[in-house]
């Protein structure tokens, strides 16, 4: 029994240590853009230090930043996000590019 009151003390703990995590992770944002594509697809982007976190319909992605000629490029080696002022182009493996992509609203 006494092992027992401290696996549960111990799952709660990592519980809490588990949230506490995750929503430091979130505060770290700078700003979070959602994108309306002409092929209507829709997803978010939220920029954090080093990466951005993509958030689309087939779920959360962490991109990592790349070297671009212009703009902003972001990449797994399977999804790659790039931006340039208000427009954004969507890539990933095994689905339909998406261009032309439009910022739809911006919070900080």
């Amino acid at each position: 029994m006494h092992l027992n009151r401290h696996l549960v003390v111990l799952s709660a703990l990592l519980g809490t240590a588990g949230m506490l995590a995750n929503s430091a992770y979130t505060r770290d944002a700078s700003r979070i853009v959602s994108y309306a594509c002409p092929s209507g697809e829709q997803f978010t982007v939220e920029y954090l230090r080093d990466h951005i976190r993509l958030r689309t319909g087939a779920g959360v992605f962490a991109l990592a930043n790349e070297p671009a000629a212009s703009g902003e490029k972001y990449s797994d080696g399977q999804t790659v996000f790039w931006s340039k002022g208000d427009y954004a182009q969507l890539e990933r493996q095994g689905l339909p590019r998406h261009t032309d992509c439009s910022a739809r609203e911006r919070q900080l």
